[in-house]
């Protein structure tokens, strides 16, 4: 019987496939290239599975943040979004996806998790989003 681990790794997998926009065959070289010898996910041990997941993050893939009724995004998380989709929009950023603004979020205060922001967090993104904004001419 498939572990809890097993279970998040495989969906985890197949939802990057989709997100990648990666063909069955596509999908099944890169199992091959990363595992030789193994042609589905099905057949990987957890190492395997983990090592196929690392080379998915490594074509570009990042997991979603989750979304979470108990704990809506703070005002100032949706001004920094705000922020971020006009450098993307400008070309400066080149993902408009939220993984990336936590990521950028993560640097400046140390919280990968856009929903545990303080508002003093959230302001020092907030800042540094408005000087980036400023130096590329806006």
């Amino acid at each position: 019987m498939a572990t809890e681990y097993r279970r998040k790794c495989l969906a985890k997998i197949h939802i990057a496939k989709k997100e990648l926009g990666l063909s069955d065959g596509e999908y099944r070289d890169l199992i091959a290239d990363t595992v030789p010898g193994k042609g589905s996910a099905a057949d990987l041990d957890d190492r395997q599975l983990q090592q196929l997941l690392d080379r998915l993050h490594a074509l570009g893939w990042r997991p979603r943040l989750p979304r979470s009724a108990e704990r809506p995004l703070p005002a100032t998380v949706w001004k920094a979004r705000q922020l971020w989709l006009q450098l993307y929009e400008r070309g400066v950023v080149h993902s408009s996806q939220w993984t990336a603004l936590a990521r950028f979020a993560k640097r400046m205060t140390g919280i990968g998790d856009l929903r545990h922001l303080t508002g003093k967090q959230g302001a020092i993104v907030i800042e540094a989003l408005k000087r980036w904004l400023e130096r590329e001419g806006g």
